[in-house]
């Protein structure tokens, strides 16, 4: 969500509070939660527009009374008993919700969907139809079955709880308070309405699989850099110094939030398989990347940093440059520019944010790779800033080895032979009036034409 949409909300939309990252997190040195409080959101709908439940014309919540999870024989609507529908307060607002109640969770979870569809709508600039709108106008919230699992699936998400290390169900770990899950989870939702699906049944979607899994994190992280709180913390801990490897050890104090984890990732294609889990690091690895190194090019064109910097910090394997010097530098660029640093990064989340929702609203579902991701990505670029980061883009790629596989077609050589041209000796030409014009005469053999000049 542009930061100008989040200024115009701000008074008309309606408050709820959610927590940015689970609030099991701990601190790096134990002594407390890295979140301990529920953040205020706001979202795009006035508190007319939102019913009890919560509930909208796009999505509403069931509190499902003794509900087994949907399978392929038990799908939507859900028609059993639920409990009362969560109310707003009596300012319209929902931010008044106890966060250790179970209204709270399901309030939570709408909050959760409706911000994340906010923020994807508006990079998008239009309404994201679902992809189940044939059969449900809305899409069905089910916060807290009695389940050790999540899932979602065809107009509906219902989430259940965390595991513990036997196995069963711990009601402290709620999914419908994770955002990070609840964001992955509906990116799949956007992908599915707005890139499609394979059409033949002769394409294995290999990289389509990998695509989708990499674009629900995508969703998720992108969405989560709209909490100042998680934003102010990436930074206070690396102090804008995101790729080196001591920027990413202290990103590991998120090291329990899987979507940190998987954006500050250094795997390339030769080190994952097709599992589509796995097969999606390199392509979040590369996007996450280029919004780190357009983030710290604007950096230096603000003379907070030196060129010389961005290029020292960049994770590079089998580097010979001082980290620990590399981090001196930014903490002192970092002391005194915090505002600075913060809108520039934000700068940066919303370029990667549009530029995603540019590249997916364009790209062909049908035998995608990630090399068709990359070209689309850089028409993309083309489109919203001129090619400005087209370079940017390039590399980010190149370094996780996104390029035509060696049998593609597009690494096909084409020499005049395989065109049907042949070199041949000139032959006797006619001449056509004064012009100059020459018309190859036909060899005997009728092989081949000559081409003079």
């Amino acid at each position: 969500m542009s930061l100008e949409l989040d200024r115009r909300i701000a008074d008309s939309g309606t408050r709820f509070r959610i927590f940015p990252q689970p609030r099991f997190l701990q601190k790096a040195d134990g002594s407390g939660p890295l979140f301990p409080e529920p953040e205020q959101v706001v979202i795009a709908l006035e508190p007319a527009a939102i019913q009890a439940g919560p509930a909208d014309e796009r999505m509403f919540v069931v509190d499902a009374v003794g509900k087994l999870p949907y399978n392929r024989f038990f799908r939507p609507p859900f028609q059993g008993s639920s409990r009362p529908p969560v109310r707003a307060g009596e300012d319209g607002h929902f931010d008044h919700l106890d966060p250790t109640s179970r209204e709270f969770s399901a309030a939570t979870m709408y909050a959760t969907v409706r911000r994340v569809l906010d923020i994807w709508e508006d990079y998008f600039d239009h309404t994201i139809q679902w992809h189940f709108e044939s059969d449900f106008a809305r899409l069905e919230l089910i916060p807290l079955i009695e389940w050790n699992n999540a899932q979602s699936g065809y107009g509906f998400l219902e989430f259940g709880f965390g595991r513990t290390a036997n196995g069963t169900i711990d009601h402290t770990r709620p999914y419908c308070e994770n955002f990070d899950v609840l964001a992955h989870e509906l990116g799949h939702s956007i992908i599915f309405s707005e890139v499609g699906f394979p059409s033949s049944p002769a394409d294995q979607g290999i990289d389509y699989g990998g695509m989708h899994e990499s674009s629900g994190d995508l969703v998720a992280i992108i969405a989560s850099l709209h909490f100042h709180s998680v934003v102010d913390h990436l930074l206070e801990s690396t102090k804008g110094n995101l790729l080196t490897i001591n920027g990413l050890d202290r990103v590991g104090e998120l090291s329990d939030s899987r979507q940190i984890r998987i954006a500050f990732n250094g795997l390339r294609m030769s080190d994952v398989s097709e599992q589509p889990h796995e097969r999606s690091l390199p392509l979040t690895g590369a996007i996450f990347d280029t919004m780190v190194e357009v983030f710290q090019h604007d950096l230096v064109a603000k003379k907070l940093i030196s060129d010389d910097l961005r290029i020292r910090s960049t994770n590079l394997p089998g580097t010979s440059h001082d980290l620990t010097q590399i981090q001196e530098e930014f903490t002192a660029a970092y002391t005194g520019n915090e505002s600075a640093f913060k809108e520039s990064l934000l700068l940066a989340r919303d370029y990667v944010g549009r530029l995603l929702a540019v590249t997916w609203g364009t790209v062909s579902p049908d035998f995608l790779t990630y090399h068709g991701v990359l070209r689309t990505m850089l028409q993309a670029d083309r489109d919203l800033t001129g090619g400005v980061n087209a370079a940017i883009i390039r590399e980010c790629f190149a370094w996780r080895e996104i390029a035509p596989l060696p049998t593609s077609l597009m690494l096909r050589q084409h020499t005049l032979a395989s065109c049907g041209f042949e070199t041949a000796e000139p032959s006797p030409t006619a001449v056509i009036g004064n012009a100059g014009f020459r018309i190859p005469s036909p060899r005997p053999d009728g092989a081949g034409v000559s081409v003079n000049q």
